[in-house]
């Protein structure tokens, strides 16, 4: 600022002192020269350079000393003659000098407004915690006078010569730019989403239409690449003419619409859970009914294998069938128990668990679905495994919602190329299962599938694996998700050794 007012302060100077040279010239060749002409009109050139240095004071300085010397002229070339025609070429020039220095000064109080106005507007631009630029649309208004449709050509056109005459620090900061010396001269073309080249398209025909203010939601990139929505008004300021100035204002919405996001997001995850709580009121009125069923087969098997061993014993078959029925009855009463009792956040019933007979009994049970489905089954457990302190039904549980994972996600896998491992361990203080499958892997965030109501499947719940990663974590160990370096997925979950760590073999 002060170097503006030292520069200005320098040309009143040199306009000052060119226009007193030319006007003691033009006093000497008005009383030395015998011209007939109006001479003393010349002085309107001195009154016109002075008002070159934007001064008010010395315009009419200027006028007033331009006067002078015109009538000093007359004086001393013409006193004492009658009035003629050198008093008629004085009072058109005294009449000149005057409109001429009248017209100087309201230019001159006109452009001081323009100039105050345009510091205003500029203080307001730059101090505005507002992103705000202005561009020169000039090519997007000579492509709107040809009329028709725009094409990605002709927005693309617009968009790289769309140059940004000037910029505030906050639209630096939208972009992800350090300050605005960034943006200006150049343009927001590496900005560009396909969503901000179709707004484009509809802002210029706005204002071909001739719309005063659009306004228009859409996306940018920031210099890091990360996507940010915003809403943007534009405008044409007074003096656009071929849109040489576009405003553009901004406004960042991003965390408006991350915040409306979750928040519809919450708002179906609370009407699912709502689903799901009534649904386990239905299924804890289900399983109370259920058991006594379930407790009555039991009950008809075991006395069904006890008439047998006394009536036919050479029937070892149906003696098989029937202790399996009453095996897998119990089993069926142990599981409805132990989900009634997670309902109810009861702890699990802590015991010694040997895994590989678990494994073993688990595979028996799924062996049937998964060679329907042509699933190869390959178990690797050591002999020596230890046992791990928890509750069977729950971990058994866990496995079998794993097994079953696996076999789904290989649907669509070769039938040549289907199959399920599973592989137990020692680790450490603790034991690890891993249960891999060669389906098609997981696509998205692994800690994803164990988020609630999270599901990859077009009829799931997406509750099987919180549950699964709720009850390991209950037994004091972890459950994790991976991709493999070939094709499916492993599934791995780590259980800590019973105290000892004796094994149960």
């Amino acid at each position: 600022m002060q170097g503006d007012a030292d520069s200005r302060r320098l040309a009143r100077r040199l306009y000052g002192a060119g226009a007193l040279l030319l006007a003691l010239a033009i006093f000497a060749l008005d009383i030395l020269t015998p011209l007939q002409g109006a001479v003393a009109v010349l002085y309107t050139i001195i009154v016109l350079l002075v008002s070159r240095g934007h001064d008010r004071g010395l315009i009419l300085a200027a006028g007033g000393a331009s006067v002078l010397l015109a009538c000093a002229g007359y004086y001393i070339s013409h006193w004492g003659e009658p009035l003629d025609s050198a008093a008629m070429r004085l009072g058109v020039s005294l009449t000149a000098i005057g409109i001429t220095t009248w017209l100087c000064v309201r230019n001159q109080a006109a452009a001081e407004e323009h100039r105050r106005s345009e510091e205003r507007y500029r203080t307001i631009f730059n101090a505005a915690g507002l992103p705000i630029w202005e561009g020169d649309w000039s090519e997007a208004h000579t492509v709107s006078l040809r009329g028709g449709k725009l094409d990605a050509g002709a927005i693309d056109r617009i968009a790289r010569s769309a140059t940004i005459r000037d910029a505030n620090d906050a639209a630096a900061r939208l972009f992800g730019h350090a300050d605005r010396s960034a943006l200006v001269g150049g343009t927001i073309v590496a900005h560009h989403t396909p969503a901000a080249e179709a707004t484009l398209g509809h802002i210029v025909e706005a204002l071909a239409r001739g719309d005063a203010a659009i306004e228009e939601e859409t996306q940018f990139l920031s210099a890091s690449g990360e996507v940010i929505d915003v809403v943007l008004r534009v405008t044409l300021p007074p003096g656009a003419d071929g849109w040489k100035r576009v405003l553009v204002m901004a406004l960042d919405v991003t965390e408006r619409n991350r915040a409306q996001a979750r928040l519809a997001q919450s708002q179906t995850e609370l009407t699912h859970m709502s689903r799901i709580t009534t649904l386990g009121q239905l299924a804890a009125s289900i399983a109370h009914e259920v058991n006594q069923p379930l407790s009555a087969v039991v009950t008809y098997a075991k006395s069904g294998r006890r008439w047998l061993a006394r009536e036919a014993p050479e029937a070892p078959e149906v003696a098989d069938c029937l202790d399996q029925i009453a095996a897998n009855g119990t089993r069926a009463a142990d599981v409805i128990a132990r989900i009634r009792d997670m309902a109810r956040k009861a702890d699990p019933e802590r015991s010694l668990v040997a895994l590989a007979p678990l494994i073993d009994e688990t595979v028996a049970l799924l062996r049937r679905d998964l060679q329907t489905h042509g699933v190869a089954i390959r178990v690797t457990v050591p002999v020596d495994l230890p046992a791990v302190a928890g509750d069977s039904v729950q971990i058994q549980q866990v496995l079998m919602n794993l097994m079953l994972n696996a076999e789904q996600a290989m649907a669509d896998t070769a039938l040549e190329r289907r199959e399920l491992s599973i592989d137990a361990g020692r680790d450490g203080d603790g034991v690890i299962v891993a249960v891999r499958d060669r389906g098609t892997g997981i696509a998205n965030d692994p800690e994803s599938l164990f988020v609630p109501f999270f599901t990859t499947k077009a009829t799931g719940l997406g509750m099987g694996l919180s549950i699964c990663r709720s009850i390991i974590e209950q037994h004091g160990g972890a459950l994790s998700a991976s991709n493999n370096p070939d094709h499916g997925a492993t599934f791995r979950f780590r259980l800590p050794v019973a105290d000892g760590g004796r094994s149960l073999s």
